[in-house]
């Protein structure tokens, strides 16, 4: 398409398709560095023969707003102009050159908890700005969120409130008007489908993009609990923490009521690295019901609870212990009933440590310790093997779940092969039909070297930057690390369609971790030796036979530690053998 829109923008590439229009990547040429745009060209949906005057100042308000909002947060693109022509519209704006989240995680693969806590800490301060300005984004999905190359700072586009202005259908008879509900199915809370968004609206949204960052799995993919309609999701998270799974349970609770309230809340959790929950509602024997908030539990209030059974107090005078009345210990037992029958640890046990405070002083408590039930208090060293153990079983789950699956994908992917091998022989052939007369010469096929012949060039942590880009040039991708102070130096095709290396560098321009990733085409014994590199010459059979199970599927992750380095190997999302070597100290 040649012609200029608006007698300005050269159309330079489609960039998407959708059901209010499309949108294009554009240069102005009215400006002299030719600068490149974002044009959105929306078509309403109309039943009168033209587009009535009132949509043409809704979409002029909207794109006001567009504006106001670009102008006063940089990581909303500004909007240049907006125009009409031929009963569309279209928008300008800025071009923010990057990768969407979509795209970032198609690239590679499941996100670090770290990385995706990153992530809402920088979005979050973003909505909360929007909010702020009575507006609510209405379309939160990764592909919505753009990582800004250089900075990796993540942008907010694509706002539904034009799209709500050109969404308005107008029956022509009645002249009544209803608009359909803007966003994306799954990443839409139910008052959003139902056409009533509010703030924590795109809070559910948010959460959502969080958990395919974490896991891979679009919200469709996963199961709801029948009960009470809320997400599963865990158990497809792999380097999950407590304080961010809360986090981001509260954000996805079915019923607004239980979200967090504002951004700023949710920023606000994540700063503090404060586990989070949802108000609890809890029925005692009498049928009262107890709204408390839950409640973080110091290690010395934690330790009193877990003694706490004994009714006896410690004056802190110095004097003989004091027996608690009658009336006290049994209500100090009841309080335990009814916090342990609703769940709420945190709150039974702020109401017990208040009784056993001494009513002579404020300072606190100290208990004779009785004998603990470990079942139903487990020691952090319990709880911790229970939780390695469980991520173990869900591992070897999904590997299992998945075997099927990517054995009949390799499976098509070898007919394929040999479809395009067949094809390949025929072109030849019919090439050489003028020399049928002729001895047929013996035609050889120019491959990648075998799997076992292949070189990876590897450089071990510590070597210096200068002398990594000495060795393997100027990287393909640059981008900040998700550690502090680092950043990520990216190979692609490092052996064409085999192999990808990413090193990580800090602040002193030393290397200090090492990720590779491996095609299923490539060897074990080339993926064993790459390894032993990466180790800095040798890894031990253990590690080895870590490596094999991978490689055979038998698990689909498996860790590792020697020497002062530590790692895993694992399958990632495209099948691919991952390996990861780092100090000890740098993760």
């Amino acid at each position: 398409m040649t012609a200029l829109l608006n007698n300005r923008y050269r159309i330079l590439k489609t960039l998407g398709r959708g059901g209010f229009g499309e949108t294009y990547l554009t240069e102005d040429t009215h400006m002299p560095s030719r600068r490149k745009c974002v044009l959105k060209q929306l078509k309403p949906i109309v039943k009168h023969p033209k587009t009535p005057l009132w949509m043409k100042e809704r979409f002029q308000r909207e794109a006001a707003i567009l504006e106001e909002l670009g102008d006063g947060h940089h990581q909303i693109p500004q909007l240049y102009a907006y125009f009409s022509e031929e009963d569309k519209f279209y928008l300008v704006q800025e071009w923010i050159e990057g990768f969407t989240l979509d795209q970032y995680w198609s690239e590679e693969g499941n996100l670090h908890r770290d990385q995706v806590r990153q992530i809402l800490l920088q979005l979050l301060p973003v909505l909360e700005y929007v909010h702020s300005r009575h507006i609510i984004h209405r379309d939160i999905k990764p592909e919505n969120i753009i990582l800004h190359q250089g900075d990796n700072l993540p942008f907010l586009i694509d706002f539904g409130a034009v799209k709500e202005a050109i969404a308005t259908e107008i029956n022509h008879h009645s002249d009544s008007i209803y608009s359909a509900s803007i966003g994306t199915p799954g990443y839409m809370s139910s008052e959003q489908a139902a056409g009533r968004p509010i703030y924590s609206s795109d809070l559910y949204s948010l959460g959502l993009t969080a958990i395919f960052l974490l896991t891979g799995k679009s919200p469709h993919e996963l199961e709801t609990d029948p009960r009470n309609g809320e997400i599963i999701w865990r158990e497809h998270a792999f380097n999950l923490d407590q304080e961010l799974g809360t986090i981001i349970d509260r954000a996805i609770r079915f019923h607004p009521r239980d979200r967090f309230s504002t951004a700023q809340e949710m920023l606000d959790a994540l700063k503090q690295g404060v586990a989070v929950g949802a108000v609890s509602n809890a029925t005692n024997a009498t049928g009262m019901t107890l709204n408390v908030a839950p409640q973080r539990v110091s290690a010395n209030d934690q330790q009193r609870f877990d003694n706490g059974r004994n009714t006896f107090a410690y004056d802190p005078k110095g004097n003989k212990p004091k027996k608690r009345g009658l009336l006290t210990t049994i209500a100090l037992f009841l309080l335990i009933a009814t916090g342990v029958a609703a769940g709420t640890f945190a709150t039974g046990f702020a109401i017990i440590s208040h009784l056993m405070r001494s009513p002579e002083s404020s300072q606190q408590a100290q208990v004779e310790t009785p004998t603990r039930q470990p079942d139903l208090f487990p020691t952090t060293t319990e709880a911790e093997e229970a939780k390695e153990a469980r991520k173990r079983a869900e591992a070897e789950k999904v590997a299992k779940r998945n075997e099927a699956r990517k054995n009949k994908l390799k499976k098509v992917a070898e007919e394929a092969r040999l479809a395009r091998e067949k094809a390949d022989a025929e072109a030849r052939e019919e090439q050489n039909i003028e020399e049928t007369e002729k001895t047929p010469k013996t035609l050889t096929k120019v491959d990648v070297p075998s799997a076992e012949e292949i070189n990876i060039p590897i450089l071990t942590t510590g070597t210096s930057e200068s002398q990594l880009v000495s060795t393997l040039g100027k990287p393909n991708r640059e981008k900040t690390g998700w550690q502090p102070n680092s950043k990520e130096l990216v190979y692609y095709d490092v052996i064409p369609d085999q192999v990808n290396l990413t090193y990580h560098a800090d602040d002193t321009g030393k290397i200090r971790q090492t990720d590779i990733a491996l095609s299923s085409t490539v060897s074990l014994g080339t993926m064993q030796q790459t390894l032993a590199k990466m180790l800095g010459g040798d890894s031990t059979a253990g590690i080895k036979d870590k490596l094999r199970r991978v490689y055979n599927r038998q698990t689909n992750l498996s860790s590792f530690e020697v020497d002062g380095l530590k790692g895993f190997v694992k399958r990632d999302s495209k099948d691919r053998v991952y390996i990861s070597v780092w100090e000890r100290g740098f993760q």
